[in-house]
């Protein structure tokens, strides 16, 4: 009778002993989003990590960049949506002067900030391929949606508005679970 609650308590602890799969930074949905370090249009220095807590949409966008402002309009009514919940949408602009971005903001009464990246490192350290592209971060920093891996599928840029839509709220509805 011993030997079957031994054999019992060692597959309990075999079960056990395995350890969670450890996060990593990375730019693919499931990482931990890697850190974002530069200035605003303003010359303000940012750090994604200072939104920590909050549903982040990352924005990667150009003033030259035709669809980027084709997605503008959504981009805005997502802002004036979600506002009073915990998310944020930042920007990634991509212009090589900085001017091109202010003058963007104030032209296209864009609210919200925007890193510049007018070297390109941080297109580069994201595996930015195309603009615009959007990913997803939730409350604790890991990527949740990745608008590259759903462009074949997306007819319209209301498409893509109505998907972000879809994700950032299943994203916020989790975080208000977990708060309760």
């Amino acid at each position: 009778m011993k030997s079957k609650y031994w054999l019992l308590a060692l597959l309990l602890f075999m079960g056990c002993s395995e350890e969670p799969k450890a996060l990593t930074v990375g730019v693919r949905v499931g990482n931990i989003a890697p850190e974002i370090k530069a200035e605003d249009a303003s010359g303000v220095k940012m750090e994604l990590s200072q939104y920590k807590g909050k549903v982040v949409l990352l924005s990667f966008w150009a003033s030259w960049c035709g669809p980027c402002k084709e997605l503008l309009p959504y981009e805005k009514q997502l802002v004036k949506q979600f506002e009073g919940k915990p998310f944020v949408l930042l920007g990634v602009n991509s212009d090589i002067d900085k001017t091109a971005l202010v003058k963007a903001q104030q032209q296209f009464g864009m609210t919200w900030p925007s890193f510049w990246d007018g070297l390109g490192s941080i297109n580069r350290e994201w595996d930015i391929e195309f603009l615009p592209m959007l990913i997803l971060i939730d409350e604790r920093g890991i990527i949740r949606f990745n608008s590259k891996t759903i462009m074949d599928d997306i007819n319209s840029f209301k498409d893509l508005a109505d998907k972000i839509e879809r994700e950032i709220q299943k994203v916020l509805n989790k975080v208000v679970v977990e708060k309760k």
